[in-house]
């Protein structure tokens, strides 16, 4: 058993002080103040002073590409590069401080293909990998390159059945165009009301959650009443329909991440590229219907989309740095960044510091509630009971 003694804890839902924690392997078995006379009952073979360290749930990234090199598309590099390249990014994500992460859209069966090892005890010390696979899409719709293109209630239900069948965990719409699309629109849908509703159908039927790409107020309807499990993105969302989300408890996975690199990196590598452009028009309006979503109270999780152009892995943390920007406090973005993530993954042995869970966690060299900066680039990482970083 290992004592880890803390000045600072966030926990997954409050800021505590002068705790500490008690491992037993992968599981945390005790917690309390760091003075309990109840620490001298366990038998104690290691004890790991972090006193000067701000310790929080490690990071779970509900959105990410993993299979994404560069601009290239996946399908056009080969399945073994790209599996190579997948595995590097999980690193990647790992030293910035993610413990889990859910990829929603790759080719070849790779992500996937990972996954399963880790189900299979394979891959220790990487985070914990949750997949799509192929993303189901609308003929020439967003995506379709490395996506499932499907016409009508039949090809909707097959599209969902077969991702299923490949090992997927759960299963992926693009029901509207995309910044990254050329000649897309964000705004407009690609999918009709009974084709998201036989995705959803089946999905649910088979235990599979159900994630949406969605930009725009009709996509995002459709969505809702729909019934999937989160929407990602979410750019241009009215009132009346977060009110729908908030009914149906919907989960909003913002990525503002991905307008941002596109924005500040995009424009100045590629400044004729009107894909960045389009990124730069939708930013503040992003901001604000993120914000406004918040407040009202819908549950939102973090996810950076990853993967997508200028948008790096090891970078996974400035996601929770952009939505502190935009008005959301501290407690409540961390909170966003571990306990809401597992609750969308349905992992319930992440994203908490707490009896029972996994001893999955990050330390930080200062405290966010000083200077919330200091989120960016975690000094220790644990995954599992063992320090990875």
């Amino acid at each position: 058993m290992k004592l880890y003694i803390f000045k600072e804890l966030f926990n997954g839902e409050e800021r505590l002080f002068n705790q500490s924690i008690i491992t037993d392997g992968e599981k945390i078995i005790w917690t309390g103040d760091s003075d309990s006379d109840e620490i001298s009952t366990f038998t104690i073979s290691e004890t790991i002073d972090m006193s000067d360290n701000f310790v929080m749930p490690g990071l779970i990234d509900c959105h990410v590409h993993l299979a994404s090199i560069d601009r290239a598309p996946t399908n056009a590099i080969g399945w073994a590069q790209t599996t190579i390249n997948a595995l590097d990014k999980l690193k990647k994500l790992m030293t910035a401080g993610v413990v889990a992460c859910r990829d929603l859209g790759s080719c070849e069966g790779v992500t996937i293909g990972i996954s399963n090892a880790q189900k299979c005890g394979e891959l220790e010390g990487l985070p914990k990998l949750i997949s799509s696979g192929k993303a189901l899409t609308a003929t020439g719709g967003h995506g379709y390159e490395i996506g499932v293109e499907c016409d009508g209630v039949d090809e909707f239900t097959k599209g969902a059945r077969l991702v299923i069948k490949e090992g997927a965990d759960i299963v992926k719409v693009m029901m509207s165009g995309g910044v990254n699309s050329l000649g897309e629109e964000q705004g407009p849908p690609e999918v009709n009301q009974e084709e998201i509703d036989a995705a959803v159908r089946e999905a649910h039927a088979r235990g599979r959650k159900v994630a949406v790409h969605a930009h725009g107020n009709t996509a995002i309807k459709r969505s809702v009443l729909a019934g999937v499990d989160s929407i990602e993105h979410g750019v241009f969302n009215s009132e009346d329909i977060m009110k729908l989300m908030i009914e149906r408890g919907t989960f909003l996975v913002p990525t503002l991440c991905a307008p941002y690199y596109a924005t500040v990196e995009g424009i100045r590598r590629e400044p004729d590229n009107p894909d960045h452009k389009k990124s730069k028009a939708i930013l503040e309006i992003h901001n604000k219907a993120t914000l406004k979503a918040f407040s009202m109270g819908i549950p939102l999780a973090m996810g950076t989309d990853a993967g997508c152009p200028f948008n790096p892995h090891e970078r996974a943390f400035y996601e929770l740095v952009l939505l502190h920007n935009i008005g959301i406090d501290t407690a409540d973005v961390l909170k966003i960044g571990t306990k809401n993530g597992a609750i969308l993954l349905d992992q319930d042995q992440l994203g908490m510091i707490a009896v029972g869970k996994e001893a999955s966690f990050i330390a930080l060299s200062k405290s966010p509630f000083e200077d919330f900066n200091a989120i960016e680039g975690p000094k220790d990482v644990w995954i599992k009971g063992t320090k990875i970083q």
